[in-house]
């Protein structure tokens, strides 16, 4: 599970409540196998997109095609760019951070196909996986070409991929202003994850309202390695859990280093993925 930030095209209120039960209930009906997508029924569709987008032999460990609750799609060309446009793209121009978040999509995606071990399983649309929808913004389908088969991993391994909308309100060092200022009633973060930690005691997730709170989720692992990287509460303790990309941050750390330095120009995309995870 991860948190995006709030797309101001998704319904909200009433409405999106009325939505997700429906979704809810239609996501019921598919898992009870009343009409919902399996393996034979997408077989055609996911044979013709790896003969169209695959190389015979293979020759990365990245998927052609999958199979998602919205049909089977083209892995680099298809889903990622719509995920990058949905998760990140609506918000920001800047290509490092668009970048980092086409990694870490890729990553998060290779992490669970690893897991499942079935490169044929179905892969969610949404808030509970990784939000999709087409991409409009050339500027995603751009991040995800820039870093074509990227992805994090230790030992051979798919990290986690994690990743977090974080705190929108930053300073001019792209540091989080105050919970207050995100709507919140604590002074400091700290204070905020005194509560989340008590919260998560009694088994309580996600125990605030909205996205911003999930700024105690994201993790500072700019250079550090080895064993002095700190994982994310967000996922279980695991060599695989490196941290989680904080989406608000790479933004603003991507706006922040726009200017043209000295002799090497803007941060690369992995410059952004570990500062801001």
């Amino acid at each position: 599970m991860r948190a995006a930030p709030p797309d101001p095209s998704r319904p909200r209120g009433p409405v999106a409540r009325a939505l997700g039960a429906a979704l809810l209930l239609a996501a019921t009906l598919i898992g009870a196998g009343c009409g919902g997508r399996t393996v034979q029924s997408d077989a055609p569709a996911l044979a013709a997109c790896r003969a169209k987008h695959g190389t015979n032999p293979r020759m990365t460990i990245v998927p052609a095609c999958i199979r998602t609750a919205k049909g089977v799609m083209a892995v680099e060309t298809e889903y990622l760019p719509g995920v990058v446009d949905c998760e990140l793209g609506w918000f920001t121009k800047a290509a490092p951070a668009l970048e980092a978040q086409a990694i870490a999509a890729r990553t998060y995606l290779m992490s669970h196909l690893a897991r499942k071990n079935d490169e044929d399983v179905l892969i969610a649309i949404g808030p509970r996986f990784q939000c999709w929808r087409k991409a409009t913004h050339d500027r995603s389908k751009a991040a995800v070409l820039a870093t074509r088969d990227q992805v994090l991993h230790r030992d051979g391994a798919f990290l986690l991929g994690n990743y977090v909308a974080g705190a929108k309100y930053r300073d001019e060092t792209c540091a989080p202003e105050s919970p207050r200022r995100h709507g919140y009633p604590y002074d400091t973060w700290d204070d905020m994850r005194a509560a989340y930690d008590k919260a998560r005691k009694r088994g309580v997730r996600g125990p605030f309202k909205g996205v911003y709170w999930t700024e105690l989720l994201v993790t500072d692992n700019a250079g550090k390695a080895g064993e002095d990287v700190v994982g994310t509460p967000f996922a279980s303790k695991s060599p695989l859990n490196r941290g989680a990309l904080g989406q608000y941050a790479a933004a603003c750390i991507a706006r922040r280093d726009a200017a043209p330095l000295p002799v090497s120009g803007a941060p690369t995309a992995p410059d952004a993925l570990a500062a801001a995870a």
